[in-house]
């Protein structure tokens, strides 16, 4: 056991390190918030007192982004130490850098009320960074995309942009359609993250295959 606990060193170091480093930041910001523990550790539909089902399609949509990270993180962990795919390997890595950067936009509402709110930062500038951001990713890893069944990204894609369209024209869709149109936008966003989540599921398949059948 002693052994054994000497060879995990390093990964219970990486298991644990971020929740409890989220743990302090619970009991720091309880601390100079002055608010109880409980505002930060309970689960939101029990703090706020609405229906559990209060935002289900965001939450699934979370849940979807990190399925999509973490496949992104387990594919490059298993092909990082194989010379001949130590590109893919590094495009992995950072579509998983990518996803988890999303998920954390999109749970925490960080481009469309935290930053805006606190930091005076326009969404708009935020919409620019993220394309620029994803314009980039595929520039650079252009020969793994097209190698790739990429049909399956450029819907998320399209979908992904029809639920920008939909928020940044709100007034005149909303006058058409009434509520509706927040079902549309968030209907688009959740339809483009289970795209982006099957782009990289099929991507590790088809890269385990490869490697089963050689």
């Amino acid at each position: 056991m002693v052994s054994q606990a000497k060879n995990l060193t390093g990964f219970f170091f990486l298991l644990y390190f971020l929740p409890l480093a989220l743990l302090l930041f619970v009991i720091l910001a309880s601390t100079t918030m002055d608010l109880p523990f409980g505002i930060f550790t309970r689960d939101l539909a029990a703090t706020a007192e609405v229906n559990p089902l209060t935002g289900v399609t965001s939450n699934v949509g979370a849940l979807l982004w990190a399925a999509a990270a973490t496949i992104c993180f387990l594919t490059w962990e298993v092909f990082r130490h194989q010379p001949k795919e130590k590109w893919f390997a590094v495009f992995m890595l950072c579509s998983g850098l990518l996803t988890t950067l999303l998920l954390c936009d999109d749970f925490f509402m960080l481009h469309d009320y935290i930053f805006p709110r606190y930091l005076a930062i326009k969404e708009k500038f935020f919409l620019l960074a993220y394309f620029s951001l994803m314009f980039c990713w595929m520039v650079v890893f252009r020969k793994c995309i097209l190698k790739t069944q990429y049909l399956i990204l450029l819907l998320a894609f399209v979908f992904f942009a029809l639920s920008v369209l939909v928020d940044q024209f709100q007034t005149p869709i909303e006058a058409f359609i009434g509520d509706s149109r927040i079902l549309f936008e968030d209907g688009f966003k959740l339809i483009g993250i289970v795209s982006w989540l099957g782009y990289f599921f099929k991507c590790c398949l088809l890269k385990i295959n490869e490697n089963i059948l050689e």
